[in-house]
């Protein structure tokens, strides 16, 4: 009985296919590039609705008109929208609902102006390109953040929950 046994034990190890090791619930994530990233794993904590203010000529524009930061943003949560021209800036703005704006630093000044008479009165996050350290500490202190074009999406994403925990907060303390 027992040569029976090992031998239709050996005969399926010969026949049967190579198989995978059976792996318990979680040892998948273990094994080497096999881990959800950061930026799939992301939920965003305080989701917004972001409105991109890109103008094609601009340095940053490049990196913050990007399809792929737009989906990642789409992904964490957020709700996205572009606009190329000060018309467009000035319509979404007054039809309201807008938590934040991303733009390049040459044109924060003059949407943070547009903001503040606003209905929603969004945030600005302005995004720099090659800054030297001064122009990033100035950019810094009057934006209370700092964003460069060549920021990975979970910076962006960092900032992006810091100035709506910040608006969150503001809401908080207006209404009591």
């Amino acid at each position: 009985m027992r040569a029976y046994v090992g031998l239709l034990m050996a005969a399926g190890a010969l026949l049967l296919p190579e198989t995978q090791a059976v792996q318990a619930c979680g040892d998948k994530f273990l094994l080497v590039g096999r881990g959800v990233t950061f930026h799939r794993a992301y939920a965003a904590v305080y989701p917004a609705s972001i409105l991109i203010y890109a103008q094609p000529q601009r340095n940053a524009a490049k990196a913050i008109r990007d399809p792929r930061l737009q989906a990642e943003l789409k992904l964490a949560g957020h709700s996205v929208a572009l606009v190329e021209n000060d018309e467009a800036l000035v319509r979404a703005l007054e039809a309201g609902g807008v938590d934040l704006v991303l733009t390049d630093v040459a044109d924060a000044d003059r949407t943070s102006k547009r903001t503040e008479v606003s209905p929603a009165r969004p945030a600005v996050i302005p995004v720099m390109y090659e800054p030297t350290k001064e122009e990033a500490k100035d950019v810094e202190a009057r934006y209370q953040c700092r964003l460069k074009s060549s920021d990975r999406v979970d910076r962006y994403l960092t900032t992006i929950d810091d100035k709506m925990k910040a608006r969150v907060d503001q809401r908080k303390k207006r209404a009591s």
